[in-house]
């Protein structure tokens, strides 16, 4: 693990990142591949903890260093303007994705994840994709991180005191073969974050168990101070990345080719229905190039509006 100090610091954001689509098409996936739908939407809680680090250990684990970069993003995001792909110092970060223009009291989506990326301990990159929050009153960010100590799918606590991972499960074998199911050409999970307590403004964060077909929690946390944070929230590709000079690009690229980031069936909860996130409640956004994150061969996509959206390399 790399070991950049940490800064507590509670961070309200905005985010309304410059974005562009590049549009490409997505092949058709039959019925039987789908893994979401009213059934999982409205299936039991199991009152089961998904396996994953937590607490102390799940913020040593993702490490002070992936911490420390992602509360950085977070802290920038709607700050930072669109960027060409000339050299740059530091770290550069980006994303591209949806964003809803209300209130919700939760969000859920299915979510890509790809365990054949692999970021080599001389790669100093982190890519958060995908990166989901319901609402800017949530306590919850689930995000699926790759970087060179491993892949994992974690919660990220807002409402803490010091904000910061508070729950890790990395993605591997035992994680694929409960919490995932093969679609679009990759394993995929469903995650749903929502608020359980208006008053308290209590959140938990599930993800749904493939072969129970209930949900179960992966972290709850709550703060009603954050109740007056009336934006909404996003479902976005996130990088932070460094220049490589050998390459012209950010590191990430080189070692992402053939890759894919996908969110899929994303919805809102607005009192007590569920609906799709669709360019009535959300914005998708414009003016920017693949070159503005990093890379040369990206390619964005808005599959349905707004919904269904997709990276590719």
């Amino acid at each position: 693990m790399l070991f950049l100090l940490r800064r507590p610091r509670r961070v309200a954001a905005v985010a309304l990142v410059a974005l562009t689509a590049l549009l490409t098409t997505v092949p058709a996936t039959s019925a039987e591949e789908k893994p979401t739908g009213t059934a999982v939407v409205d299936g039991p809680v199991s009152g089961k903890l998904v396996p994953a680090l937590r607490g102390k250990a799940a913020s040593e684990a993702a490490g002070a260093y992936v911490s420390d970069r992602y509360r950085e993003l977070a802290t920038s995001r709607g700050e930072r303007q669109s960027q060409t792909i000339q050299p740059w110092t530091d770290a550069l970060h980006n994303g591209w994705g949806v964003f809803p223009t209300v209130v919700s009291d939760g969000a859920q989506a299915t979510h890509s994840v790809n365990p054949q990326i692999h970021i080599s301990p001389t790669n100093p990159d982190i890519i958060y994709a995908p990166t989901l929050t319901p609402s800017g009153k949530t306590c919850i960010e689930v995000t699926t991180f790759y970087w060179q100590g491993g892949n994992g799918v974690g919660a990220w606590d807002w409402c803490a005191a010091n904000p910061g991972f508070a729950a890790v499960a990395w993605i591997d074998s035992s994680f694929l073969n409960t919490y995932t199911v093969p679609f679009h050409g990759l394993r995929a999970y469903t995650v749903r974050d929502v608020q359980t307590d208006p008053v308290t403004n209590s959140w938990t964060a599930y993800l749904y168990n493939y072969t129970t077909g209930a949900w179960d929690e992966l972290f709850t946390s709550a703060d009603p101070a954050k109740l007056t944070q009336t934006h909404g929230g996003w479902s976005m590709f996130e990088v932070y990345t460094y220049y490589n000079s050998g390459t012209g690009e950010g590191y990430y690229c080189t070692e992402t080719y053939g890759s894919m980031w996908w969110t899929t069936d994303y919805q809102l909860k607005i009192g007590n229905s569920w609906q799709s996130v669709t360019p009535a409640n959300s914005n998708t956004s414009s003016g920017m190039s693949s070159t503005d994150l990093g890379c040369y061969s990206l390619s964005f996509s808005i599959n349905t509006a707004n919904s269904n959206w997709q990276v590719t390399h």
